[in-house]
């Protein structure tokens, strides 16, 4: 949803007057807001990082453990024939990498329900996460289950932020966006994923095209 963000006071409206100090909003203050509810277990993006992770831990105790066999074999040459036929070391390496995939998808389920707020301002990208804080899915994201830092919403329903980042556009290196699925990517360094905006169908024409204006000749498909 296209707001007016008011420098001064740091907070989007919807008219061009800031309903905190009163003053008018320039045009150029444009920014866009929205939020999203979703489960971290239904995000695609969370489930291929966690089987990505577990590949690349295969393959490092697959490397580690060869070396250890070629320096303690006195084979030497028969070293890889004993590694691969005898250790057993593939049943292991599968094992591993079930295992660990599975302990990460436990942990996206634990999670529970969460509340994603965004704003694109002039500058850049906010992103919180919000949970409704119990020691179970505070443990799965590894953070401290704080009682000082739990707010009351509206509806007197308790939240806790339970994420935050912000991401300068100066910053972003490329950026992919995906129309279809109402997603954008973007990445810093150039192939590091470090923010993944879900936007709703309805804003986001809106959010792509400043997107656009901020990201000149960094877009790709």
């Amino acid at each position: 949803m296209v707001s007016f963000f008011c420098r001064r006071c740091q907070r989007p409206n919807q008219r061009p007057l800031c309903d905190g100090c009163g003053k008018p909003i320039p045009a150029n203050s444009v920014c866009n807001v929205w939020e999203e509810v979703r489960m971290p277990i239904t995000d695609g993006v969370r489930v291929a990082f966690i089987f990505r992770v577990m590949v690349y831990a295969v393959l490092l105790l697959f490397v580690l453990m060869l070396a250890l066999e070629f320096i303690f074999n006195v084979s030497g040459d028969q070293a890889l024939s004993v590694f691969m036929r005898g250790s057993g070391i593939l049943p292991i390496l599968l094992q591993v990498f079930v295992g660990g995939a599975l302990l990460g998808l436990l942990l996206l389920a634990l999670q529970g329900r969460e509340t994603v707020q965004y704003l694109m301002d002039p500058k850049g990208i906010l992103k919180r996460t919000w949970i409704t804080p119990t020691r179970l899915k505070c443990w799965s994201r590894f953070i401290a289950y704080d009682k000082e830092a739990i707010r009351l919403n509206a509806d007197n329903v308790p939240f806790l932020l339970a994420h935050e980042e912000y991401l300068l556009y100066t910053d972003v290196v490329r950026y992919v966006p995906h129309p279809r699925s109402g997603r954008v990517k973007l990445y810093r360094p150039y192939a590091f994923l470090f923010m993944n905006l879900h936007i709703p169908r309805a804003d986001y024409d809106d959010a792509a095209a400043m997107l656009a204006a901020k990201l000149r000749k960094k877009a790709t498909r």
